[in-house]
């Protein structure tokens, strides 16, 4: 049987939320594996409870089935086990053949264990390895799938429309990344609600979309006006703040 983490999730969530606020072009650079490990952690504390008073052998078999698959995934990869980030293979095509096989052991635990927790994880990393394959469109329908599967579970929508938003923008479609931020950011016990409003508030920018990027820029000023950023991002909102009312 898998093993099962020990920590206390809403203490790990408190720690991501501090290191979001005081690291913040740390976070700019490693936001897919931030929201992985807001994954991880999420997803254990919304299974506590479950296991606690049920422990029931379906959500065992689904937390077994994903964690055995992300095990051999990173075996696969030359990484170790209990890694978070992947190494490079010096062989794209060899890379590329792991992440396609695994990205449909990933669709095939979802599919068995549809409902569970471990389900909403391996939808989560089918579509991280269905975008590395560079299939931006084919990710987003994934994880916007998933989200029907997430209704009871704000802060795991937040997640997934933060990462929906993250594949929008690095495809420079600013209006529907702008959309898929702000949708996270409106989750108010989303510990990185503040990073995505600013993320949305840059994308609305760039769409054109000025009057709703000001709106933002002056909700951070007033919900967090100590919130650290890099420097260009703090720059941006000072100017949308400037912006005179129509």
């Amino acid at each position: 049987m898998a093993h099962k983490p020990e920590h206390d999730p809403s203490h790990v969530i408190e720690e991501i939320e501090d290191i979001a606020e005081r690291g913040a072009q740390w976070i700019r650079d490693h936001l897919a594996l931030t929201i992985t490990l807001l994954v991880i952690v999420l997803c254990t504390a919304a299974g506590i409870g479950a296991f606690a008073a049920h422990r029931t052998h379906s959500a065992e078999a689904a937390s077994d089935a994903f964690d055995r698959v992300t095990t051999e995934y990173r075996k696969a990869m030359g990484a170790d086990p209990n890694a978070l980030e992947m190494p490079e293979l010096a062989n794209p095509a060899a890379a590329a053949a792991i992440q396609s096989e695994f990205a449909d052991k990933f669709a095939a635990v979802a599919e068995e264990h549809s409902g569970t927790v471990a389900a909403a994880l391996a939808r989560f990393e089918q579509g991280n390895l269905t975008a590395a394959a560079g299939e931006t469109d084919a990710a987003i329908e994934i994880w916007q799938g998933a989200l029907d599967d997430l209704a009871g579970n704000p802060n795991l929508r937040a997640i997934f429309e933060q990462r929906i938003g993250q594949a929008y923008d690095d495809d420079a479609r600013w209006l529907e990344a702008a959309e898929s931020y702000a949708r996270a950011g409106a989750v108010e016990s989303y510990p990185l609600r503040h990073w995505a409003l600013a993320e949305a508030a840059r994308c609305f920018q760039q769409a054109g979309e000025l009057a709703r990027a000001r709106e933002l820029a002056l909700r951070l000023d007033a919900e967090a006006p100590d919130l650290m950023l890099p420097q260009h991002l703090s720059t941006m909102l000072a100017e949308l703040r400037q912006i005179p009312t129509p």
